[in-house]
């Protein structure tokens, strides 16, 4: 009992720095380059859909294509992240906290991605743009790497139609920012991952 409660608790904490991410910083500023919390605000400006149901359907979906395409065992991993974001990303409001537009992608995209890396750290995910990938991989042998960059493309392209040139370039960068930041934290911690191991054996 006391091991899922900590579970729900790192969980927790991961989707809540993405959910700030979002709202805080990259929503307000129309910046919308991070997975399904992006597209539920492209679709939320283009149609007047509201973005959380739109992020519930999306999350709802890939959660049926991972139960029936792919193993169990994804499934029961990303499961409680896909169904914790969209409650999140709706409680906490959007609200622009900072006025420049810079400091905002930049904050903004790096705290988006350390929430994804934490979430990863405790293999977990908040579900939506990470699943297709996994799935073109697996029944058209594409490499998964391959398939994000054609999801992120298809992100950056609603970014030229719905909102405008200007926004898709800024939209690229903080991808660009988003994928450099994971690799810097998954490097930092795979250092001191191996520094602990390191000092643990010297002791024994």
């Amino acid at each position: 009992m006391i091991k899922q409660i900590v579970y729900l608790i790192r969980i927790s904490i991961g989707v809540t720095i993405i959910s700030l991410a979002l709202n805080f910083f990259l929503l307000p500023h129309n910046i919308a380059s991070a997975g399904v919390g992006a597209i539920g605000h492209l679709l939320e400006v283009h149609f007047t859909f509201n973005s959380s149901y739109t992020v519930w359907l999306i999350n709802l979906l890939m959660l049926l294509l991972t139960y029936l395409l792919l193993d169990k065992q994804l499934f029961s991993k990303i499961f409680l992240g896909s169904l914790l974001f969209p409650v999140y990303l709706s409680f906490i409001p959007t609200n622009q906290l900072l006025l420049s537009y810079t400091a905002s992608l930049i904050i903004g995209s790096s705290l988006f991605s350390l929430g994804v890396f934490y979430l990863y750290k405790f293999n977990s995910s908040n579900g939506g743009v990470t699943i297709p990938p996994i799935i073109i991989e697996k029944y058209f042998k594409i490499p998964s790497h391959l398939g994000l960059l054609l999801t992120n493309l298809i992100i950056v392209f609603l970014n030229f139609y719905i909102l405008s040139p200007i926004d898709g370039l800024f939209a690229t960068l903080s991808i660009l920012i988003i994928t450099f930041s994971i690799q810097l934290f998954t490097t930092i911690d795979n250092r001191l991952v191996n520094k602990k191991v390191s000092k643990n054996y010297v002791k024994d």
